[in-house]
């Protein structure tokens, strides 16, 4: 009997703990879960830094856009806008004040060639060190502006000093690369037949140009090519051009 009851507890003892083959099958299950977690995790960063990339590319086309609208929407504007309207001749205290002739504008031109990534534009402001607007309907170095795209940054110019064009960046060249800018004059015509006074008869009035910008903005995150979008807003600029003064 007590050989049997050892022979029994020797056996017993035998079988505690984990075998060899045991053993590295949990270590397999185990590196497999661990390798899938890890998967998992890394996709997830993976998604999550390039979700920041798109978020900070949006953002950054989007504040470019609105600087180039803002400063456009001022393009054509003179500081004297009253010299742009003819008055007629009038009695005025007993005297008679002869006609004054509207003045053409300036300001009005916007210089694009179609394919180019650069436009130019104009409007009046304070000059240099004053606060008063300039209203000599004479156009100022420090009154001419404009956009284009140079080494995948996008700048803006800020009118000039002392000769010399005065360009800012608006795009931060380590963070977005601008792959492409575009922009595109859309005009349309008017004949200002019905409100000139237009002696040689229809046709023969001036026109009344209408204007609108449009701009394609493509850009592409600077630590990840895969992630681009592009931006396509449209301004109108608020002064028209006219072909000639209407009386």
């Amino acid at each position: 009997m007590r050989m049997k009851l050892a022979s029994r507890s020797l056996g017993q003892l035998a079988q505690r703990g984990l075998s060899m083959v045991e053993l590295m099958v949990g270590i397999t299950v185990g590196l497999i879960v661990t390798a899938g977690a890890a998967m998992v995790a890394t996709k997830q960063i993976n998604e999550h830094r390039r979700l920041m990339l798109e978020v900070q590319l949006q953002q950054d086309l989007r504040i470019a856009a609105d600087l180039l609208q803002r400063d456009f929407r001022r393009a054509g504007y003179r500081g004297a806008p009253a010299s742009g309207v003819w008055e007629p001749a009038h009695v005025e205290n007993g005297l008679m004040v002869p006609a004054i002739e509207a003045a053409s504008s300036p300001y009005a031109e916007v210089d694009h060639t179609l394919g180019t990534s650069e436009i130019y534009y104009r409007y009046a402001k304070p000059a240099t060190g004053t606060t008063a607007m300039n209203e000599s309907n004479v156009l100022q170095d420090n009154e001419k502006f404009g956009i284009k795209l140079s080494n995948k940054t996008l700048f803006i110019k800020l009118g000039e000093v002392g000769g010399q064009a005065n360009w800012q960046a608006i795009t931060d060249p380590d963070s977005v690369s601008i792959e492409s800018f575009e922009p595109n004059v859309v005009a349309q015509q008017i004949p200002l037949d019905d409100v000139c006074n237009c002696p040689a008869g229809p046709g023969s009035c001036p026109t009344q140009t209408v204007r609108r910008v449009n701009f394609k903005i493509v850009g592409v995150a600077k630590f990840d090519s895969s992630v681009k979008r592009t931006l396509t807003v449209s301004e109108k600029i608020r002064t028209d051009d006219l072909s000639e003064v209407c009386q």
